[in-house]
């Protein structure tokens, strides 16, 4: 069975091409209602409860959502399903008591660290800026790389020279439509989107449990390496107590203050709604996880009984194991279906990115930009977000085409986004329920945050437990909270500022 067979005919390139021009005139279209750059960035505040979880739900589900849980189902087995258990779980919890974003929403901020300066001062949302731009654009450094990954491997187009092509071809159609019309563009794509992704899954899941069988999909296959299995908790398994332990603070801090999440609930219309924004989302919060693993679990188990010598490929490194899932798709759906699946895809691709560059733009623009230069005119700020979309998307191309993370995918997410969620969670919580948060203590817990980016050092693969990337991300989770603490009771603000409500 050769890799990059596919069902993949011209009527799915059709489906595809056809879809994705619909965003790009939505974007263009709506360009002429956006006259401030709080339309562009938060769209008015104007967000309802079911458009608000629709759009959530389209952001977070992206396709590289898709690409990094399928590779850690096609890795890792069912035992990779705890990483989505206890997401849904942080999201609900969260979402049922409004902890973060209730008092978030209340306080008006387009942006987290503009929340900074309102508890600490204009230093502290620099810092907190510039962490959260570097954690955010390094977290999305891998989608393009995993995007066209998938579009090589559901299309058939195998020549490693057009993952380039795909790459290039991918960011530029997202630029076009997230720098024309901002939050408004990306509201209503998201909803379609979501609507398009949410019938492809469920298509797909159908066709992956047809092929493989349902109890199946529950043996391991004796040419099955030791980390495909059933508890997490085991080492075996690749991930042991400590990962689980570090996904719960991730999931936890992500959940509450991952800043293109975060953007919904400060563009709900009112503190209740984003607080129920979360609820209602943490269900599809489980299943963007578990959906995909269980499809890298299909595409595991249909190559190690139907295609053994080329399971032994993926397993000795010959091939990226993000290809599995959709070259298994790509052989088990038929032309036409495989097409709409595809876009839906394409839909998650774009729904994502441009929720990130704008999110990542708007704190570049509003948090560091702005306060260096003592303010900005609103059609200046407006200005500087598009240009800053399209620097960031060059910079994403060029950081996809050569870097290759020395951990899984999924790891790679988790560790560049604990560069600014460690810091942000202790100084956040902190700084809305303890009343002795410093600004000194804000500053060292976000400057601490950065010990995360050694966990992408090759050294993680030397299997010395103090060096792993989940060792690396425990610790400096700690280290940002015992930060904030000491720094805080040794320095404490003259004038201790009121809690923003």
């Amino acid at each position: 069975m050769e890799l990059f067979s596919t069902n993949f005919g011209t009527i799915d390139w059709i489906i595809v091409c056809v879809y994705i021009c619909i965003p790009l005139l939505i974007g263009l279209y709506l360009r002429k209602y956006i006259s401030s750059s709080g339309d562009f960035i938060v769209a008015g505040r104007n967000l309802r409860l079911f458009l608000a979880v629709a759009t959530l739900t389209g952001t977070e589900l992206g396709l590289v959502t898709i690409m990094y849980s399928a590779e850690a189902g096609f890795i890792n087995g069912f035992s990779a399903f705890h990483i989505g258990v206890i997401e849904g779980a942080a999201v609900l919890a969260i979402g049922l008591t409004g902890f973060i974003v209730y008092k978030l929403r209340e306080s008006k901020v387009m942006t987290i660290p503009e929340y900074y300066e309102k508890r600490y001062n204009q230093k502290v949302r620099v810092v907190g800026g510039i962490v959260l731009a570097l954690g955010g654009i390094l977290n999305m450094g891998l989608f393009l790389q995993a995007g066209a990954r998938f579009m090589m491997g559901v299309t058939g187009v195998g020549n490693p020279a057009m993952l380039k092509i795909f790459m290039t071809i991918m960011l530029v159609m997202v630029l076009i439509y997230t720098v024309a019309g901002g939050m408004v563009s990306l509201a209503i794509n998201d909803f379609l989107q979501y609507i398009v992704l949410s019938l492809g899954l469920l298509v797909g899941s159908i066709f992956v449990i047809r092929e493989i069988g349902w109890s199946t999909l529950f043996t391991i296959p004796e040419n099955a390496e030791a980390a495909f299995t059933f508890n997490p908790v085991s080492e075996q398994s690749g991930f042991g107590l400590l990962y689980v332990i570090f996904m719960v603070m991730v999931s936890l801090a992500a959940g509450a203050l991952w800043q293109t999440a975060t953007m919904r609930a400060l563009a709900a219309k009112s503190p209740k709604v984003a607080k129920n924004l979360y609820a209602c989302a943490s269900l599809s919060f489980l299943m963007r996880k578990v959906i995909p693993m269980l499809w890298g679990v299909g595409a595991f188990l249909f190559l190690a009984t139907k295609a053994p010598q080329l399971l032994e490929q993926f397993q000795s490194g010959g091939y990226s194991t993000q290809y599995g899932m959709p070259v298994f798709i790509s052989k088990i759906i038929p032309s036409g279906l495989l097409g709409f699946i595809a876009a839906g895809m394409f839909a998650a691709f774009m729904s994502t990115h441009d929720s990130y560059l704008l999110s990542w733009s708007s704190v570049i623009t509003q948090d560091i930009i702005s306060p260096l230069r003592g303010g900005l005119a609103d059609t200046t700020r407006l200005r500087i977000n598009r240009i800053t979309i399209v620097v960031i998307g060059l910079f994403l191309l060029i950081w996809g085409l050569w870097f290759e993370a020395p951990v899984s995918l999924w790891n790679y997410m988790a560790v560049t986004g604990t560069i600014y969620l460690s810091g942000a969670f202790t100084v956040i919580v902190c700084g809305l329920y303890w009343k002795k948060a410093s600004s000194t203590g804000a500053m060292i817990a976000l400057i601490s945050g950065l010990f995360a980016i050694a966990g992408l050092g090759p050294w993680t693969k030397t299997g010395i437990w103090y060096l792993s990337d989940k060792f690396i991300g425990v610790s400096t989770f700690i280290l940002c909270a015992a930060g904030m603490i000491i720094g805080s009771l040794a320095f404490p603000d003259i004038a201790v500022k009121k809690e923003v409500q």
